[in-house]
């Protein structure tokens, strides 16, 4: 079966990762926060806009415990999603705000300077 051939990296659309955490009294989970940022974005900008955004949320980089994530968006569109976000005030059943915590271009430099995981791979044995 033949499969399609990817684009070069030269064509891809460009992307950044908007690195998030919540502020709140109960724990949230992570379907309820994509639930209060799909409902924030289309409220504010519209079908057309958030479509153009391209906002991605990634599962496996939410922090239950610590209340932070990370999502993907178009690099062009990264101040509609911060504002987007700074304008969730419920998330599931209790208050809640978005801190910003960064915006990077990789998801290597989120995970480092903002998860606080970082690459063991980068360092060198002595």
């Amino acid at each position: 079966m033949n499969e399609p051939k990817k684009l070069p990296p030269s064509l891809r659309p460009k992307a950044r990762y908007v690195v998030v955490e919540m502020v709140s009294a109960s724990a949230i989970t992570f379907e309820d926060f994509t639930t209060a940022l799909w409902n924030s974005v289309l409220n504010l900008l519209g079908e057309l806009t958030t479509s153009e955004c391209r906002i991605w949320p990634i599962r496996n980089l939410y922090d239950e415990r610590a209340q932070r994530g990370v999502l993907k968006c178009a690099h062009d569109k990264v101040e509609h999603v911060r504002t987007a976000l700074s304008l969730i005030t419920m998330i599931g059943e209790s208050k809640a705000s978005v801190r910003i915590l960064g915006v990077t271009g990789t998801l290597k430099s989120a995970r480092n300077k903002y998860l606080g995981m970082p690459d063991l791979r980068s360092y060198r044995s002595i």
